[in-house]
């Protein structure tokens, strides 16, 4: 049932349509036609009407109509008229009058006016000779053909249509002996035989255009049934089965044998269904294997979380120690890190690292540089000296060419005496009197760019109630939608707002800010915040 219900919807419109511009084409062509019929019988009427118009002028000699308007008609008068008169009968016209046109062409007055018998007497008597009439109501238009024909000696044809026929009115100008125009001729002629000739014209163009438009419907259907409505519906119906069938197809395009489009569309649709069903494939095991990984990354999140340390305050036999520490990867897994750790009773190493690029090498390599820095520092109390050996370290087989931007310091607990090295880090800020600053220093190369390079110790003492922000470039780099960076002043600002606050109160207003900042942006590195203080008292 929806197959035909398909099938007629289309057949329907397209038939239709081809009704509408047929009928819309043998309109248009009987109009057309049409006017070419009137063009061409006006040029007929208006030639035959100015040649009689020009005979009836040959009649008047042109020297004689100045006396006549002063002494009124003589027998020269009568000898014309009587010619006029003859030739408004032979010639079939309905009137011929001859009138001088005032120079302010709001006047005409009467020399001649001939009225053929047929005409009915009791509606149209002969106007006098010297009657005077006015032309102040006619248009401009009548008044602009008057004045070419009297001073250009142009003639002119107008028509008028009425529901018998109507009549066209030729005029032409009537010259003296110096070729002067002193009067106008007008001859006008009934056009009786246009209505026939119209309603001829009209029943034969109608017939055979409907004839035609019959015709063509026939062949058109037929050729739009076969040849586009049949093979559109069978597409149809192959793709509602396509969609409904996982890509799978009935195999009934194989009968549409077009050369065009349509059968190219078939051919396609074909194409498709084989695509489809190997990409349903390809996609059901590319989503097993996301699915695999995605749990695998979930035991590689897990796993890099519980190497970096997660309990805190980090000892109880050290309760001088203020710190808490956070990480987020900008990834399931990221390349940031963090660790702290008693070296002796009297000494505290604390180290934040960023490596190069993100996701799972990240992860890797930051492995590797967490564990050698861990390991190193538990042999050596220089910072700098603890760089040089993992950085040669790092740099053998460093195929993948990933390297580490680091800071570690070691706390002389009992004094407050911090040694630190930078390896191409951020710098960190420091709380001393009550004032948030950034702990400068020249730093050296990261570590697993180039083996060999040496690395320099620097010096600080903090004293009780000084604080040390450690973090990475994720905090200053975070950007909001408008690729504006959270920055050092911002953070400056922020971290001298939280003055009494704890460690882990510290971080959390500071990540609420980069949040706010943001407002919704996707984070695109990993964000590693650290803050510690030693309190004596």
């Amino acid at each position: 049932m929806k197959k035909k219900i398909r099938f007629s919807i289309l057949a329907v419109k397209l038939l239709m349509g081809a009704i509408f511009f047929g009928a819309l084409m043998c309109i248009l062509n009987n109009i057309v036609g049409y006017v070419e019929f009137k063009k061409q019988m006006e040029a007929m009427y208006g030639t035959i009407t100015r040649q009689l118009a020009y005979t009836g002028s040959s009649y008047i000699e042109g020297d004689y109509i100045s006396s006549w308007l002063y002494s009124g008609p003589d027998e020269h008068w009568g000898l014309a008229n009587e010619k006029l008169q003859e030739l408004t009968e032979t010639g079939e016209l309905a009137f011929i009058y001859v009138t001088v046109v005032a120079e302010d062409y709001k006047s005409r007055t009467y020399i001649f006016d001939t009225i053929n018998e047929l005409v009915n007497s009791e509606q149209y008597q002969i106007i006098p000779f010297g009657k005077v009439s006015s032309l102040e109501k006619k248009d401009s238009a009548y008044i602009e053909r008057l004045r070419n024909v009297i001073e250009e000696g142009e003639p002119y044809s107008t028509f008028e249509y009425k529901k018998g026929g109507g009549h066209v009115t030729s005029a032409v100008p009537v010259k003296d002996s110096n070729n002067r125009v002193v009067a106008i001729m007008s001859a006008v002629k009934p056009m009786k035989e246009i209505a026939l000739y119209r309603a001829n014209y009209l029943r034969s163009s109608i017939w055979s255009a409907v004839a035609l438009t019959i015709v063509f419907l026939i062949l058109y259907t037929s050729s739009l049934y076969f040849g586009i409505i049949k093979p559109i519906v069978l597409i149809n119906d192959e793709t509602l089965h396509f969609a409904e069938n996982h890509g799978e197809l009935t195999g009934k395009l194989k009968k549409i044998k077009n050369i065009d489009e349509i059968g190219t569309l078939a051919k396609s649709v074909e194409k498709m269904s084989k695509d489809m069903s190997r990409y349903i494939s390809e996609l059901t095991n590319a989503t097993a294997e996301k699915e695999r990984l995605g749990a695998e990354l979930n035991v590689a999140k897990n796993i890099q979380a519980e190497m970096l340390p997660r309990v805190f305050p980090p000892y109880e036999n050290h309760p001088e120690l203020e710190l808490y520490a956070t990480m987020e990867p900008a990834k399931e897994v990221g390349g940031d890190f963090y660790d702290f750790f008693i070296i002796d009773d009297d000494h505290f190493c604390v180290v934040v690292g960023d490596v190069s690029g993100k996701g799972v090498p990240a992860a890797l390599f930051m492995v590797i540089a967490k564990t050698l820095l861990k390991d190193a520092a538990m042999h050596s109390d220089s910072p700098a000296d603890i760089f040089s050996r993992v950085n040669d370290i790092l740099c053998e087989g460093n195929a993948t060419s990933l390297f580490v931007t680091c800071w570690l310091g070691i706390l002389t607990i009992s004094t407050g005496e911090l040694q630190f090295a930078n390896a191409g880090h951020t710098h960190p800020v420091i709380l001393h009197n009550n004032e948030y600053s950034f702990l400068e220093s020249k730093p050296n190369l990261m570590l697993g760019a180039m083996s060999g390079m040496p690395y320099k110790n620097h010096d600080y003492k903090m004293d009780d109630g000084d604080r040390l922000f450690l973090y990475t470039d994720g905090v200053t780099e975070a950007s909001n939608s408008q690729n504006e960076l959270y920055g050092d002043e911002r953070l400056l600002k922020v971290l001298n707002s939280t003055k009494g606050m704890h460690s882990k109160e510290i971080l959390s207003f500071v990540r609420d800010d980069i949040e706010g900042f943001v407002n919704g942006a996707p984070q695109f590195d990993d964000i590693t915040m650290l803050e510690m203080a030693v309190k004596h008292e």
